[in-house]
């Protein structure tokens, strides 16, 4: 018999000498990876093939907002009824977490631009300062297209802030204190989670993209992909 290409061990056990190759020890260890494999392989499976829990129904919008879109235009918000739509506080200036949460609308707004059933919404903070033209000039700092799906409005600040907080159930918007502001621009502070609403004006989740665990936020991110993804392909959830 030709020489095993496995060197053996030899060892002593209850006083005899005993030798085992390491070639046992090989096939034992690709054994167990193999059907740890296949374990994992039957989970991803099982998980694909077991129907997903429904999204939570948060509450359902009955208001509505009539703003200026940075079109100029004036836009109601109760139009985006049968989209699928992404909504989030802005305020232009913002030295916080507003830079985490636009570049995550870049994103969905760069996946899904050239959906129909897809819309967006950039709701101003401040409109005394962040007037329709600032949000034009802001939109394509930002790479938003006129013909993106994605509104940028502004209007009467009581009627907006009242928006967020009654219909969205954001956190309401607070003046910041002169004494506890990053930067002289640094007027408010808001609530910065992005909020998903189905085609039926339903909120089905919010999303702290920015957050002071990196973790967390990562798996915001990904869990708001995710849903989105979900809710446009499948209409009737």
């Amino acid at each position: 018999m030709p020489d095993s290409p496995y060197p053996s061990i030899r060892y002593t056990s209850a006083g005899t000498d005993l030798r085992v190759s390491t070639g046992s020890w090989v096939r034992m260890g690709l054994g167990i990876g193999m059907a740890i494999a296949g374990v994992l392989l039957l989970g991803h499976y099982a998980r694909q093939a077991l129907p997903q829990a429904p999204l939570p129904v948060v509450t359902q919008i009955k208001g509505d907002l009539e703003a200026t879109e940075r079109s100029g235009q004036t836009v109601k918000l109760s139009a985006l009824r049968g989209k699928v739509t992404v909504m989030a506080c802005l305020y232009t200036v913002c030295p916080h977490g507003c830079a985490a949460v636009v570049a995550q609308m870049q994103k969905l707004n760069a996946a899904y631009r050239t959906r129909p059933d897809f819309h967006q919404v950039s709701l101003a903070v401040a409109p005394e300062r962040d007037t329709s033209d600032f949000l034009k000039a802001y939109a394509e700092g930002v790479g938003a297209r006129t013909d993106d799906p994605w509104w940028f409005v502004t209007g009467e600040q009581q009627r907006i802030w009242d928006y967020m907080t009654n219909d969205l159930q954001l956190q309401a918007p607070a003046a910041i204190p002169e004494e506890k502001r990053i930067n002289p621009l640094d007027f408010y502070e808001h609530d910065l989670r992005l909020v998903l609403i189905d085609r039926q004006g339903r909120v089905r989740g919010y999303y702290a993209v920015f957050h002071p665990q990196p973790e967390i936020a990562t798996i915001m991110i990904d869990k708001l992909d995710r849903d989105v993804q979900r809710l446009l392909d499948n209409p009737a959830e």
